[in-house]
């Protein structure tokens, strides 16, 4: 195996594996992560709302003021909430997997 094959693009020993750390801070780490996984879901769900609005408008099935003006019922607002907790989770993961130390000992 040849030496630049073995080294990451800033020079620096890839570090590979389940859980693999990059920043020598925990928390921030977690926090890198974090905005990794937001960044990407946020473009992921905007993409798929932008050509769902256009396909529906196309096809004459539903003008861009309808969905500006949209409103959810209580089930519609109860769908929304437990998809807001399932997103809160995903992006808020990684906190939860930095091991707590115990301060008391």
């Amino acid at each position: 195996m040849s030496e630049i094959s073995t080294q990451t693009p800033e020079g620096g020993t890839p570090i590979a594996g389940p859980d693999p750390v990059y920043l020598e801070n925990p928390v921030l780490d977690a926090t890198v992560r974090m905005l990794v996984e937001l960044s990407a879901q946020v473009w992921i769900e905007r993409e798929r709302r932008l050509a769902l609005e256009a396909v529906l408008e196309q096809r004459g099935l539903l003008p861009r003021e309808a969905i500006e003006s949209f409103r959810p019922d209580e089930a519609q607002l109860a769908h929304i909430k437990a998809e807001r907790g399932r997103f809160i989770e995903d992006v808020f993961k990684e906190l939860r997997r930095i091991p707590v130390r115990d301060t008391q000992g």
